[in-house]
């Protein structure tokens, strides 16, 4: 029931994205169903003309009959090549970006709490390979409900000739049936027998040849090893694929005496009707034209049937997608003299057992700078994503501009945050769309023109300098262009930043691919763009924090202290620790 309720919803979504469009394509796609039957219909008024030919009658008596045959058979040919070149230039490509734009909508709409679950990745890339297989389902459907015009125009036409011939076309099918049934049978329990070997086949060839893993593989001389995995997955998909074509051939012998003994029963049928003067010769000929005929069709039919219930579930990621649940408030941030307050909020990641951020109290003023430190895994990130908005928190009350995180809009947040992130983006665009990126959406939420010269002063603040001008420079050697170091990339990430100029100002790790020689002076001139705006800072280096108002230290998941620099100090507690190991060891070196 679900395949079926899969390849309603698929037409039911994809019909309307362009209706007129598959109007267009089931108008080109009919004189290919009817017109055979008027083929048929000339090839008996011909064969019979020819058969009763006694020269009294002109030569174009005859030949008119094959000049129509020819004739249909040519229309019949233009509006298949035209409806297929339609189809595929035409239609398809406007439904294809119609559910791209669908998924894009949906993927904006999901709050981006999902975003650092792997799972959801993998959930809007199964809808995005999905969507090919809606369009496939949709078509194949198309296709049927062709060849069932055929079917019936070819089987109403044989019966106006004999009522008796309806057994005929029974003869024809039953065995095209029960081949495909057979076929269908054995081809599901081959499918499910080799999941696994093809599964271990293909990763086993990913680590070898296109894996991020390679490297180490070849460095640790493991590669025969996983080359022996990859051999033995093969030998044993091999070894399954002879037993398949073996049960296969094995069950074919019967099937072939099946198909012999219907087919001789449709010949026999035949040659009684001519023999006792029910059909004509020219009736006869079409008999044999319309047997090989109507095989196609029902063994077409067939493999749309099969087809479709497999497109059919291919297709059901798309409606996991469309069906995942949006959570976003009804209310926009607005400015006020606190950004944020958490009282007792707790984090928990997405299908993770582990709770990332336990029991967290604290305020942040509006204009205050606060840093956030500890060692890798306390929590820091994860409570920096709920400051910015992108996290909504499982247990506890949390506040952003006074009002309830979960009444708010999550685009309105990120309006009021300019942000550079841990893992920033390294765009394959020009250098100047790089920067123009973090300010792209216009009030009305349009796309406004990029500020050539607020990026040109965006790149020269960040210390980014190319001889090329910012708007002819491609990154990424894929385009051509050119390849950056981690450091420069980083800088332009900072120019997006200050390209963007918001009132909130989000720092994870904004040094991390910085040389430290040049550590400081862009610490200096992070304190320079922050003015009278409000900062979060989050970083394991301490060295940054000093000029902070508020520094927040992270230890597994909890506050375990907060303060200024020089209350921390005199508390002599857990920053004060890490504070003079990380001076020692820069004075050991």
């Amino acid at each position: 029931m679900k395949k079926i309720g899969n390849i309603t919803k698929a037409l039911k979504l994809v019909i309307p994205i362009a209706p007129l469009g598959m109007t267009f394509y089931l108008l080109l796609s009919l004189p290919g169903a009817i017109l055979p039957a008027f083929m048929l219909y000339m090839q008996k008024t011909a064969v019979d003309r020819a058969a009763l030919y006694d020269g009294r009658q002109p030569f174009r008596y005859y030949m008119i009959p094959v000049l129509m045959m020819i004739g249909i058979y040519m229309i019949m040919k233009m509006f298949e090549l035209v409806s297929r070149q339609y189809m595929e230039f035409g239609y398809f490509r406007d439904v294809f970006l119609g559910l791209d734009n669908r998924i894009h909508k949906k993927s904006a709409e999901i709050s981006l709490e999902y975003y650092d679950n792997a799972e959801y990745y993998e959930i809007v890339q199964n809808a995005k390979n999905a969507s090919m297989f809606l369009v496939f389902t949709t078509n194949l459907a198309v296709m049927s409900f062709i060849l069932v015009f055929h079917l019936l125009s070819v089987g109403t036409y044989l019966t106006s000739l004999n009522p008796v011939l309806c057994i005929f076309v029974v003869f024809v099918s039953i065995p095209a049936i029960l081949e495909k049934l057979q076929e269908g049978k054995f081809q599901s329990a081959f499918v499910q027998d080799t999941v696994q070997p093809s599964r271990r086949k293909k990763y086993a060839f990913g680590l070898l040849a296109v894996s991020d893993q390679k490297k180490e593989i070849v460095h640790y001389g493991a590669g025969d090893y996983i080359a022996d995995k990859y051999l033995s997955a093969c030998k044993e998909l091999d070894k399954k694929e002879i037993q398949h074509i073996r049960l296969i051939g094995k069950h074919g012998l019967a099937y072939a005496g099946i198909k012999t003994l219907f087919h001789c029963a449709a010949l026999f049928l035949m040659a009684f009707l001519l023999i006792s003067g029910k059909i004509t010769i020219g009736g006869f000929s079409v008999l044999l034209t319309s047997f090989a005929a109507l095989t196609n069709i029902f063994t077409q039919l067939f493999d749309h049937a099969g087809e479709i219930m497999q497109t059919g579930i291919m297709s059901s990621a798309f409606f996991e997608l469309m069906e995942f649940e949006v959570k976003d408030g009804d209310r926009n941030l607005e400015d006020s003299g606190e950004y944020a307050r958490l009282a007792h909020v707790s984090y928990r990641y997405p299908n993770s057992a582990q709770t990332a951020l336990n029991d967290i109290s604290l305020a942040i003023k509006k204009g205050e700078r606060v840093a956030i430190v500890g060692e890798n895994g306390a929590g820091k990130t994860t409570l920096a994503k709920l400051l910015s908005g992108f996290l909504l928190p499982v247990e506890g009350h949390m506040e952003l501009g006074g009002i309830d995180r979960h009444m708010l809009r999550e685009r309105s947040i990120f309006d009021h945050i300019s942000a550079v992130y841990q893992e920033y983006g390294r765009y394959k665009l020009t250098l100047a769309e790089n920067v123009y990126l973090s300010d792209t959406m216009g009030k009305d939420h349009g796309l406004k023109e990029p500020d050539v010269e607020r990026i040109c002063h965006a790149l020269a603040w960040a210390d980014v300098r190319f001889d090329a001008k910012p708007d002819k420079m491609v990154l990424g050697k894929e385009f051509g262009g050119s390849e950056l170091s981690g450091g420069q990339w980083q800088r332009i990430a900072l120019a997006r930043s200050y390209y963007r100029k918001r009132k909130v100002l989000l720092f994870d790790e904004p040094t991390a691919a910085i040389d430290p020689l040049e550590e400081m002076a862009l610490y200096g001139k992070l304190d320079e763009l922050a003015g009278e705006k409000t900062v979060i800072l989050v970083t394991h280096r301490l060295g940054a924090v000093r000029n902070a108002d508020k520094i927040i230290v992270m230890e597994k998941g909890s506050i375990a202290e907060m303060g200024s620099f020089d209350e921390l100090m005199r508390l002599n507690g857990y920053f004060y620790h890490i504070w003079t190991e990380q001076t020692k060891w820069y004075q050991e070196k």
